[in-house]
């Protein structure tokens, strides 16, 4: 029957654990949302009081349960607002019942390992098995000195620690491993997600990436009206670079490309390789005057001054744009991409080294010389 108990609050413990690793993409900290943490805070409660209605009877008339486990999951992994969150719970709920001497011992369990676990938490790697086992150390003699306390007047204290003690011992390490290895594959995930979408040369958004950005900005646009530009970029005779100075020299050229575009927009837009000497910025809320603007400033950018090769070489080098916006220069959000196309297509045909903003009016491509 006991060890019915144990393993119907550890399958209780494992699934909710389980259901909690559901509530947010990525790993649960003190940096996440406040609206997370304070959701997982009110998830973790539910699930002490759960925990608190299916006791483990180690001796007939003798109940005893595993509340705190979620407290140590807060108090280790997700910071102070989950933690005084799902500590409170429990408190109040527990004084809600009867309050007496156990209400009092139980209350100042509770907070020890809250207490207890984040200054363990500081002091120590949270992944290393060493903090693991300082925690549900710490926690399981807390436990053990409680219920010595509470329960001392009984005369059965030998066989109600023998069975509460591991236990407990065993559902926190148990709960501690697997919050971390639901962690661990979040943060992998997130890894490879992140590296699938960079370009491997230049660390910019790749082809993909900037699809998969577009298609979230069309569907947006179908609520909200936002105003979308689009700035394309190709490096003027790229291929000279290639056939003089070699492979090696273009690759370099390529992500010194880069990172003029990635400082010149800053936060400004969204910035992506999509191939060869290909580049494109995605640009939110902004004018057409602005998107103009700085695509002027990045072209000035790139042409005043010479790219550095590895031998030495100062290499003079130009680009050319096109701009397209919606609703304003393209009425259908899909054309974007086209018509932004057209306008650089325009600039390379009409002399390079400039920027060319598309027209629907006249349904060709406006160029913005520079002086």
């Amino acid at each position: 029957m006991i060890l019915y108990d144990v393993l119907h609050n550890v399958t209780l413990l494992m699934s909710g654990f389980y259901l909690l690793g559901k509530l947010s993409p990525h790993p649960i900290t003190v940096d996440s949302k406040r609206s997370v943490r304070i959701l997982y805070g009110i998830s973790l409660s539910v699930l002490s009081l759960l925990l608190m209605q299916l006791t483990i009877e180690p001796v007939p008339g003798v109940l005893v349960d595993l509340r705190h486990i979620p407290v140590i999951v807060a108090a280790y992994f997700a910071g102070p607002l989950p933690t005084v969150i799902v500590t409170a719970v429990i408190v109040l709920y527990r004084f809600s019942i009867s309050t007496n001497a156990a209400a009092y011992a139980a209350t100042l369990f509770i907070i020890l390992v809250a207490g207890g676990t984040s200054l363990l938490v500081n002091w120590f790697p949270i992944y290393s098995k060493r903090t693991f086992t300082l925690v549900t150390i710490y926690a399981t003699v807390l436990h053990g000195a409680v219920l010595t306390y509470v329960l001392a007047a009984t005369g059965l204290m030998t066989t109600i620690l023998s069975v509460v003690l591991p236990a407990s011992f065993v559902s926190s390490w148990l709960a501690l491993v697997i919050i971390r290895d639901i962690r661990l594959t979040k943060q992998s995930m997130r890894t490879l997600q992140q590296t699938a979408q960079r370009d491997f040369l230049t660390g910019l958004h790749n082809f993909r990436a900037f699809t998969d950005h577009f298609d979230d900005l069309k569907q947006q646009t179908i609520l909200h009206q936002h105003e979308i530009a689009l700035i394309t970029i190709d490096i003027d005779h790229f291929k000279q670079v290639n056939d003089t100075y070699g492979h090696e020299a273009g690759d370099e050229v390529l992500r010194q490309f880069a990172a003029r575009l990635r400082d010149g927009v800053t936060d400004a837009g969204y910035v992506s390789r999509n191939g060869g000497e290909e580049f494109s910025i995605l640009v939110e809320q902004l004018t057409i005057a602005k998107v103009v603007a700085l695509a002027e400033q990045l072209r000035e950018r790139i042409a005043t001054s010479p790219f550095q090769l590895s031998t030495g070489v100062f290499l003079p080098l130009t680009a050319s744009f096109g701009v397209a916006s919606f609703p304003k220069t393209t009425t259908e959000i899909q054309h974007l991409v086209t018509d932004a196309d057209a306008a650089l297509y325009h600039s390379k045909q009409n002399g390079r080294n400039q920027v060319t903003l598309f027209s629907i009016e006249q349904e060709v491509a406006t160029t913005h010389h520079s002086d």
